[in-house]
């Protein structure tokens, strides 16, 4: 691929970051069709690298870009509402089939007894309750996010093509998988804080009454919350960056690892000694997974982080740093 291809490519692959799936693939010919076009009407035989950056200037951001293509208005400005929507559309499939499966689990555990309207309806306000929650949270935080751009917007760097990152770069940011996973660590963080609050497991959320419950070891419990405030934290300098380092990959697989440990004494042990299953074996599947997914990337960011300088494109900020001057 030549230079000016591959930079016409990082372009486009970072406006199709901030398209829906439906539209991403369409949006994106159209667009390689138009830049082509304009470099063939403006420089007659190849163009140079500079030619294609001038075209690409001329575009502007790639965000920007993205959000000319909505024709609506949304509560959450266009330029976000397709990533909103991708990362709700995920939490609404997953959040209640997880919720399903873990009131099997705990009447399976507890037998509770019960008619099976009254467990269905029970499990049903369960399963509207946890999305409602997680929609809420994940509106805030793209709410938050539109609100901090209109404050620090004036201070955002002049685009750049050139500064484009690569398409296959392992440091780049996936906006709608760190949001995703921002508003379920926030949404984990309200179910410990309910769990410390009322001394136990239970999939009843109510203060007053909130059924039986499970004991489990508080100072493990104590550990859960603080555990995923860490690691959100850690999720925010990345996204505040726009960019993984080794460093941070590594903090937050250790991170995790010591999540395993936390959720093995608290929810592993107290459930699974209950049916007679090992709840080491779990805990270990469990890291192993977490090691398969993570290890590669952070392999990945130390080979790409020991590049020449030159050869590593500097990233576009998605979240402009207020401390930066133009």
């Amino acid at each position: 691929m030549t230079e000016r291809v591959e930079l016409v490519e990082r372009y486009v692959h970072q406006v199709g970051r901030y398209l829906s799936q439906k539209e991403r693939a369409e949006i994106e010919a159209e667009l390689r069709s138009m830049i082509q076009d304009q470099l063939d009407d403006r420089f007659e035989g190849a163009p140079s690298p500079a030619d294609v950056a001038s075209v690409l200037s001329e575009l502007g951001d790639p965000r920007q870009m993205a959000a000319s293509y909505g024709s609506q208005q949304y509560l959450v400005g266009p330029d976000l509402y397709p990533s909103m929507m991708r990362v709700l559309r995920l939490g609404w499939v997953r959040v209640p089939m997880v919720v399903v499966v873990l009131n099997i689990v705990w009447t399976l555990i507890t037998s509770q007894e019960g008619t099976l309207f009254g467990m269905f309806f029970e499990t049903l306000s369960t399963v509207l309750l946890a999305t409602f929650l997680f929609s809420a949270i994940v509106v805030l935080v793209f709410a938050i996010v539109q609100h901090s751009e209109v404050e620090v917007g004036e201070k955002t760097p002049t685009f750049n093509p050139l500064d484009l990152p690569a398409a296959d770069d392992p440091g780049a940011v996936d906006y709608v998988e760190m949001t995703f996973g921002l508003a379920l660590g926030a949404f984990a963080l309200f179910i410990f804080l309910y769990f410390l609050h009322v001394g136990g497991l239970t999939l009843r959320f109510n203060l007053s009454d909130p059924g039986k419950v499970i004991p489990v070891p508080k100072e493990w419990l104590i550990l859960l919350p603080i555990n995923s405030i860490v690691l959100t934290l850690v999720n925010l300098w990345a996204l505040w960056r726009n960019r993984w380092t080794a460093g941070m990959s590594f903090a937050q697989l250790v991170i995790e690892l010591f999540g395993v440990v936390c959720l093995y004494f608290v929810l592993y042990k107290p459930l699974l000694d209950r049916i007679g299953w090992a709840p080491e074996i779990v805990a270990i599947i469990t890291a192993i997974i977490m090691l398969l997914d993570e290890v590669p990337t952070l392999v990945k960011l130390m080979i790409y982080q020991n590049k020449p300088a030159s050869s590593v494109p500097t990233q576009i900020t998605i979240f402009p740093n207020p401390t930066q001057k133009e």
